[in-house]
């Protein structure tokens, strides 16, 4: 069994906790020192509680608490290849003692009583992946910053028993939107961020083989907003002739948020 929190989950900062029986695990520390322990505190845990966190990529949304994290703890930090070096580069030029560890795209590594498997996602970063957990009864994937759903993606969400995936952004809230026009064709881009149109397609895909629990997360601050991106993926399953009403569509809140969401 898993429980899942999605404590913090925006474009301004990102930190979920996810726990088995046995272990406690964060993916992403994208807010500040403070904010992080402020989060855990939430769901009745400090930091001291945590065995490993795992890092998406090296942008400031997801690792802006990271500095003081390895400042003032020895938690084990996950990275896939380039990230890893460079997020030890980041902390040695800060003279900040670190214990990051390299993993690798579809290589399994365990903590405690989880599997951990990254696989390849598409952002403009050095190494950016994705997650998929597993214990004894259930698996969960974590699939956040990414221009488009790979067919990699695809087969790590084809697994799972619940699925975490990004909703960025209303594509005519973007177009239309205040953004400046090189940003908005970098989100737009396949390195860039997924729409909450792309997103629905993959839900209907995934739907159609009988998952119906979803969690949709890193919605823009400017760009959408749940309401609208909860209508556009209805619609898309209404359209593959899908009822919206037997799939399970949560998403996680912009500002600090202490809901759980068990799988079993």
């Amino acid at each position: 069994m898993f429980s899942v929190h999605p404590l913090y989950s925006s474009s301004s900062g990102n930190m979920f906790h996810i726990a088995s029986s046995s272990t406690n695990i964060l993916i992403d520390v994208g807010v500040s020192y403070k904010a992080i322990n402020d989060g855990l505190k939430s769901i009745g845990l400090t930091i001291k509680d945590i065995d490993a966190i795992l890092i998406t990529h090296e942008h400031s949304d997801h690792i802006k608490g990271l500095p003081l994290i390895c400042r003032k703890n020895d938690i084990p930090i996950y990275a896939c290849g380039d990230t890893a070096k460079f997020l030890k580069e980041e902390m040695d030029s800060k003279n900040i003692p670190s214990n990051i560890i390299p993993i690798h795209y579809d290589s399994p590594f365990k903590i405690k009583d989880i599997t951990i498997y990254p696989f390849e996602t598409s952002h403009d970063a050095a190494m950016p992946c994705g997650y998929k957990l597993s214990d004894d009864t259930s698996i969960i994937t974590f699939a956040t910053d990414l221009g488009y759903v790979s067919n990699d993606v695809m087969d790590n969400l084809a697994d799972s028993d619940y699925t975490i995936l990004e909703s960025n952004y209303d594509e005519a809230m973007l177009e239309f939107g205040k953004y400046p026009f090189l940003l908005k064709r970098r989100i737009k881009s396949v390195t860039g961020h997924l729409s909450n149109d792309a997103c629905g397609h993959a839900v209907a895909q995934l739907a159609k083989q009988g998952h119906n629990r979803f969690l949709f997360a890193h919605l823009s601050e400017n760009n959408n907003n749940q309401e609208l991106a909860k209508q556009t993926i209805e619609s898309i399953l209404s359209q593959n002739g899908i009822d919206p009403t037997q799939v399970e569509l949560n998403f996680a809140s912009k500002t600090l948020s202490s809901e759980e969401y068990i799988i079993c």
